[in-house]
């Protein structure tokens, strides 16, 4: 678990990255809607201690902006965010240690989901990391399986439980700044953010059917974030149900058997075949198209079209 910035350094670059669940999942991603980070400002006064009053004032003047993408509500974000993340260590140990008496003392327990029982649970992994306050900026989502969430580059997340697919564009440029052993550079990743603030459901990807032309039957599920680096298939077949096909991809792929067992046969007559269970990964060349059977079979195939 780590909150980290996908950083554009140059374009070309850049790190984006699909999250997509296999069980239950919890994530912080983006930053929450401007409104509701006034209101955590104004309600937790553990948080709004460690933000400057003149930098906490203008951005509650500003969070009320009809457009939360303007320069204005950008820089205030900026401000706070910046603000916390530099805060003092001895105040933001202090001021951590406060919050968490306040909510272990107005309960045993909270619902799951909650800011409290995230803030307790976080606190319990990583005591006294600032990367907890951040529960109060970013969106807080959760995933059931096979839902999947996006984020662009200069976008901060951390990962909180669940398992995942995560596929990631190729490169190495990667910023850490909280709720992580690894190294920190808190300076550059507040610089290289994009500071856009939204709902969560800005960062869902709905999937759809694998080829586009096929059947509400299929099998196969495309989830294609809006960037060209790549897309990913989801293949599930339980016992019994026919097979999947896929048509050629004019692009690399690379695939990975998560549940079950089966078979893959490729080439013009499909008389080609070797044989998947979990755990397997296999590459598929360019301009190959699959036959997919399976036995409680899940597999997640990475693609990029040329």
């Amino acid at each position: 678990m780590l909150i980290s910035l996908k950083y554009t350094k140059a374009y070309d670059n850049h790190k984006p990255e699909l999250a997509l669940a296999l069980t239950p999942f919890r994530a912080l991603c983006g930053f929450q809607p401007l409104p509701a980070i006034a209101e955590n400002l104004k309600s937790t006064p553990e948080l709004a201690a460690l933000i400057p009053p003149a930098i906490t004032q203008e951005f509650i003047s500003l969070s009320s902006s009809p457009s939360p993408s303007s320069p204005e509500a950008k820089a205030a974000l900026k401000n706070v965010f910046a603000a916390l993340m530099t805060a003092e260590e001895s105040n933001y140990k202090k001021q951590l240690d406060l919050l968490v008496k306040r909510y272990q003392s107005s309960g045993p327990s909270y619902p799951e989901g909650s800011v409290e029982e995230l803030v307790l649970r976080l606190d319990s992994q990583f005591p006294g990391d600032i990367g907890i306050f951040c529960v109060f900026v970013l969106n807080y989502v959760a995933l059931q399986p096979g839902e999947a969430i996006f984020l662009g580059a200069g976008e901060p997340h951390a990962y909180v439980s669940g398992d995942i697919i995560e596929c990631m564009a190729n490169s190495d440029n990667v910023i850490r700044a909280g709720l992580t052993p690894k190294l920190r550079d808190i300076p550059n990743l507040v610089a290289g953010l994009t500071y856009v603030s939204a709902q969560p459901a800005r960062h869902y990807v709905k999937p759809s059917s694998f080829p586009p032309s096929s059947s509400s039957s299929t099998k196969s599920a495309l989830y294609d974030p809006p960037i060209p680096e790549f897309s990913v298939v989801q293949v599930k077949l339980e016992s019994g149900q026919q097979g999947e096909t896929h048509p050629p991809v004019d692009g690399p792929s690379l695939t990975v058997v998560t549940e079950g067992n089966g078979t893959v046969k490729w080439d013009e007559d499909g008389d080609k075949e070797f044989h998947i269970q979990q755990g397997d990964v296999f590459f598929v060349g360019a301009g190959t198209g699959l036959e997919i059977t399976g036995n409680g079979l899940a597999l997640y195939r990475a693609f990029v079209e040329a």
